[in-house]
């Protein structure tokens, strides 16, 4: 790996551990694997959706099952940092960077999805810090490559 300025990256259970976290390292953003943001009233997806299926990404719609919970964790989650909070998607940044897992998990030497995610997430904080993203209401696409 080149130089990188991601300089911690941990997985963390509870939004506490998160916002704790957080707050003794003090970062310029932290990216969050969640829908930070609801669809307008009346629709299942938010416009970021359809955009990112226009290029070929496909994300679930934040009221869809489940992810209406993880919304709703997001959202709660974004208001308790102090800092800038990017809503991120792992596999759509491998992709927009050209990664895939394995070359994640190889290049890290961890087998872990999670930390791979995380990892994913990470380097996209690193595009956005950078200027190299293209953003999306909450959602951030790195548009290269960066850190490795």
């Amino acid at each position: 790996m080149n130089k990188c300025k991601v300089l911690y990256l941990a997985l963390a259970e509870s939004d506490d551990d998160i916002t704790a976290v957080a707050s003794l390292m003090r970062p310029l953003v932290v990216a969050v694997d969640a829908p930070l943001s609801y669809p307008p009233e009346g629709r299942g997806l938010r416009d970021v959706e359809r955009e990112l299926r226009r290029l070929g990404f496909r994300l679930l719609p934040p009221l869809m099952g489940p992810m209406k919970k993880l919304t709703e964790r997001g959202i709660a989650l974004s208001k308790k940092l102090s800092c800038d909070v990017i809503e991120v998607h792992p596999l759509t940044s491998m992709k927009a960077m050209g990664l895939t897992r394995e070359e994640l998990r190889r290049r890290l030497g961890v087998g872990h999805k999670d930390l791979i995610d995380a990892f994913a997430a990470a380097l996209t904080a690193v595009a956005y810090v950078e200027g190299l993203y293209k953003r999306f209401g909450p959602f951030v696409l790195p548009t290269a490559r960066v850190c490795i």
